[in-house]
């Protein structure tokens, strides 16, 4: 059940960007081309990650006849298995209460909601990044059975390692180091230090031998894969540049509806490390999950390089977090009035919004002209589709009847009541709303519509450039051979060269705003043959007059 909102959004939408139509055009060019050493983006090399993501997704595209819910199965698959090994955890640190809790909190994090049906690269870097902490931490009854468990999880650390590159030594090491130096001494036989360092050789060497053995082939590799895309992208900061507190906004929103009980967990873990520091007594099993949070916090906080989806390593140390508060309450019998309110707020808040939505954008349209694109988006979202009014009303009224019975639960005084209310209302208005919503949605995020329209063309060119827009999503679709273009070309001579030698074929895309801003003796050579909506962005389709 508590999977079912990431299915419903794996199965009921297309590839949406930034990063979805990218991933599923690499992974296509892949099996198509039969390239799986060197990766390439529609033609152009490709050196920002390691293959194994790619591999698998390409795979089950292949054997799916390149179904994306098919593709999207390695995230969906990555996070259940997580939650099971969270769950694990919590059994082994906190207790019987906290196992069954971890994986409701785990798996109802709108992050997890939000990334766990997508094709991205960081659930399978979860998966290996989270297992290899399982396999390091669990107790060992002899140093034969430590030497396994630790061998065993470098080769979780290799799968990580091989998905997203030497950022999952991060993930791993880091709260290894942290449990080191401040943590409690673990328990049962440890493995020899030898044993330490073949982990650390073990988890490096596939990507290592992947990394050298492209590189041979496409020498433009050596710099990107050894040293660009981890070590000076995090340096500078050039790609996602954030603040330090960008983590500390952003993060409590991604841990709705469980944060009241995440925040009273970490300052229990916080109160524990601490005392640990001051030398006194501290429980263990908090002592350890506080010091794998704030590893990962402070390390992905201080680097210049900002994604939500970073840390999503360390949302099960979030989860057993939220799992112990909540089992705390429910030892107790006893829930503080604001930790039970923050579900009902957001229920409510949320249902309201959906019910007024369309009013309120109608009260908006004249009075607010900065949201005039999203207010445009939205206004042809309902001309394609009346049934959105009362598609949003049915979902609004879910989340206010689930706002009404969180509230009665806590009313009732039964900790376990609210707790499965609040992990029922959620599920429900979320499965609704990505069931109800999201198929409405998904034409105007999606370029299946810009493929379609290029493929019914007469025009066959030997290429199609992109011009302020992503070729991916378009070339995975069936829209021919496209590639993303510069609109240096406008200037340089390369865009007309291409226009003669294609002669009457020629096809362009590009964005309106892009349009506008071409020469204006250069537009007097184009017309415009059809054109798209992608979100908020006009896409034209242009051919030569």
């Amino acid at each position: 059940m508590l999977l079912a909102p990431l299915v419903l959004s794996a199965a009921l939408r297309d590839l949406w960007a930034p990063d979805e139509p990218r991933y599923a055009m690499v992974a296509r060019w892949i099996y198509e081309q039969r390239e799986f050493l060197v990766m390439r983006r529609c033609g152009e090399l490709y050196p920002d990650k390691p293959p194994m993501l790619y591999w698998i997704a390409g795979l089950c595209g292949v054997l799916s006849d390149w179904s994306t819910f098919a593709m999207r199965g390695v995230s969906l698959v990555s996070m259940a298995l997580v939650a099971w090994i969270t769950s694990r955890m919590a059994r082994r640190w906190l207790g019987e209460l906290e196992a069954q809790w971890a994986p409701v909190l785990f798996l109802g994090f709108f992050m997890i909601v939000e990334i766990g049906g997508r094709l991205q690269i960081d659930p399978l870097l979860t998966l290996g990044c989270v297992g290899a902490l399982e396999c390091a931490t669990t107790p060992a009854r002899d140093a034969r059975h430590a030497t396994r468990l630790v061998l065993g999880g470098a080769l979780l650390a290799a799968l990580g390692t091989f998905a997203k590159g030497p950022v999952a030594l991060v993930n791993v090491g880091l709260p290894l180091l942290a449990l080191h130096f401040l943590g409690p001494q673990p328990d049962g036989a440890r493995a020899p230090r030898r044993v330490w360092i073949l982990a650390l050789v073990v988890s490096l060497l596939p990507v290592a031998t992947w990394a050298a053995s492209a590189s041979l082939v496409e020498p433009a590799l050596w710099r990107p894969l050894f040293l660009g895309q981890h070590l000076e992208r995090a340096a500078k900061g050039t790609a996602h540049p954030g603040p330090p507190w960008q983590n500390l906004l952003r993060m409590p929103a991604l841990l709705l509806p469980w944060i009241a009980p995440v925040l009273l967990g970490l300052w229990a873990a916080s109160t524990a490390i601490i005392a640990r520091w001051k030398k006194r007594s501290a429980h263990a099993g908090l002592l350890r999950v506080g010091l794998w949070f704030w590893a990962l916090f402070l390390f992905f906080s201080i680097i210049p390089t900002k994604r939500d989806m970073y840390l999503l390593s360390a949302y099960p140390a979030c989860a057993l977090l939220g799992a112990h508060a909540l089992a705390e309450m429910l030892r107790r019998e006893r829930i503080a009035r604001a930790t039970a309110l923050v579900p009902v707020a957001l229920f409510a808040v949320l249902g309201l919004a959906l019910v007024a939505a369309l009013p309120i954008a109608d009260g908006l349209a004249t009075r607010a002209p900065k949201l005039q694109p999203s207010l445009a988006v939205l206004s042809e979202l309902r001309e394609r589709h009346p049934s959105l009014g009362a598609r949003s009303v049915i979902v609004g009224a879910l989340f206010l009847c689930g706002a009404l019975a969180t509230a009665f639960a806590w009313r009732s005084g039964r900790v376990a009541r609210w707790a499965n209310t609040v992990a029922l209302a959620w599920l429900g208005g979320l499965a609704a709303l990505i069931t109800l919503i999201i198929p409405l949605v998904d034409p105007l995020k999606s370029d299946r519509g810009t493929a379609a329209l290029l493929a019914v063309l007469p025009q066959r060119p030997s290429e199609i450039p992109c011009y302020g827009t992503a070729p991916d999503g378009v070339r995975f679709y069936g829209g021919g051979p496209c590639f993303e273009a510069e609109p240096a070309e406008w200037k340089d001579g390369r865009f007309t060269a291409r226009m003669e030698r294609e002669g009457a074929r020629f096809l362009a895309l590009i964005e309106d705003d892009n349009f506008a801003r071409m020469a204006p003796e250069l537009r007097e050579r184009l017309r415009i043959l059809a054109e798209d909506r992608v979100g908020s962005r006009r896409i034209l389709v242009l051919g030569a007059k």
